[in-house]
């Protein structure tokens, strides 16, 4: 593509209307991307996929018998707000976390998983049809004509968990499904695709608000129709924020008128400070050694932010001085909040605003983590009409669908604070060999 500017910038062009056709949009416009997808071997894709499993599993296990299962206490540590403890402390029964995606950054082979995202994960959809989009752009299929590639689709699994789980429930035949969310939402052309993929296996679905939500009887209906299956891709700090408008959603799931995927038991797992809790010498007792040591590679040594003593690298530190003192190879960010919202890199932070942060942490529920070291591979930009190539920070999502085998979606940005939200690109992940 270096050879033949003007063929690159005519194949951007194209991909943005091609994104357009396919409804690979994010708040109405054609997702922003670039002209080559992101490339893994097939041993790192392997580690990345199988380690991806085990946190996810892990995690999950680890929530339910933390603190001897006493959700209430689990809470308290992860600085749950008490609007939202009083729905995660409802217990459907497990599984707690059906549908995922963990974010990471590739180390050499070894993956560092940073967060999950378990409470209503989005982009299943948009990494399968940008996919079939890259499968279709001349530059990629003249590198697929030499190069043995391949896609591992996501939608198929995220189709047959949902299914398993009505049946796990005593479900029969098929369950009408319905995706909840806010009619506005700009991930909106996501959650379309996914219902392409439901009603071409025979599967009756609709996206629905949560503010239409309507209970007869034991039944919950939206617009007239019965819902056996809630697919709820509203958050649940947003149900809580907004509860007058939702209440009969709420009240539908405290009485079991319909499954939801997930529940918001999720939401325990998937806390920013859960990683403080798996990485806490304090809870080495919910793990075995060799989980222990698989934790210490895959997540980076995490705290909540308080007045306490804790270890480091063997040695005790008082947390908040080590915090000041190492700003520069740490991370400081809410616990409860997403979308990359106020997260701050210590390297790029003023110390007068890094301390202020810390001083934050102490009042409201935040976290300090270790810096992970964010890999930048050259992705070819078009601004301008003009073809250029840019070294660009990459984070790799691999989704969790029930343990199948499913795919990645790859975000590339200048910024540190990778995220969609913050102005970042999206492309499909190839696996290479």
């Amino acid at each position: 593509m270096l050879a033949d500017d003007g063929g690159a910038v005519e194949q951007a062009t194209w991909l943005e209307q091609a994104f357009r056709d396919a409804a690979i949009t994010f708040d109405g416009a054609p997702m922003t991307s670039f002209l080559r997808p992101h490339l893994l071997e097939h041993a790192r894709w392997a580690r990345l996929r199988d380690d991806g499993r085990r946190l996810m599993e892990l995690a999950s296990r680890v929530a339910r018998h933390a603190f001897g299962g006493e959700v209430a206490r689990l809470c308290a540590f992860l600085g749950t707000p008490e609007a939202e403890a009083r729905w995660v402390s409802i217990d459907p029964g497990p599984p707690d976390v059906v549908l995922s995606r963990l974010d990471a950054f590739l180390e050499g082979a070894c993956p560092r998983f940073i967060e999950i995202n378990s409470d209503a994960p989005a982009g299943f959809g948009y990494g399968d049809r940008m996919a079939e989009v890259f499968a279709r752009l001349p530059a990629f299929r003249r590198f697929a004509a030499v190069h043995p590639v391949r896609y591992q689709p996501s939608g198929a699994a995220l189709v047959d968990a949902v299914l398993a789980g009505w049946r796990s429930r005593g479900g029969a035949g098929s369950p009408v499904v319905a995706i909840v969310d806010w009619a506005e939402v700009k991930t909106r052309a996501d959650q379309e695709i996914l219902r392409e993929l439901f009603e071409a296996r025979g599967v009756v679905c609709a996206l629905s608000d949560p503010r239409d939500a309507v209970l007869s009887g034991d039944r919950l209906t939206f617009g007239g129709v019965a819902a056996d299956v809630v697919y709820r891709r509203a958050v649940l700090s947003e149900l809580v924020e907004r509860e007058d408008d939702v209440r009969v959603l709420l009240d539908a799931y405290r009485r079991g008128a319909a499954l939801f995927v997930n529940s918001f038991r999720c939401h325990l797992s998937e806390d920013k400070a859960f990683f403080a809790l798996l990485t806490d010498e304090a809870f080495d007792d919910l793990v075995t050694p060799d989980e222990r040591r698989f934790l210490a590679d895959v997540v980076p040594w995490t705290r909540r932010v308080a007045e306490r003593r804790t270890r480091r690298d063997g040695a005790e530190v008082d947390l908040m001085s080590f915090i000041v003192e190492h700003r520069e190879s740490l991370v400081l960010k809410p616990a409860h909040g997403y979308g990359g919202q106020s997260v701050l890199v210590g390297d790029e932070t003023a110390p007068e605003a890094w301390e202020a942060a810390a001083v934050t942490g102490l009042a409201e529920p935040w976290v300090v983590q270790d810096r992970v070291t964010i890999p930048e591979e050259p992705f070819p930009v078009v601004e301008d009409g003009v073809l250029r190539f840019e070294d660009l920070k990459v984070n790799v999502n691999p989704f969790y669908a029930a343990g199948a085998d499913v795919g990645a979606i790859t975000r590339a940005s200048r910024s540190s604070v990778i995220n969609v939200s913050a102005g970042g690109g999206s492309v499909p992940t190839f696996v290479v060999g």
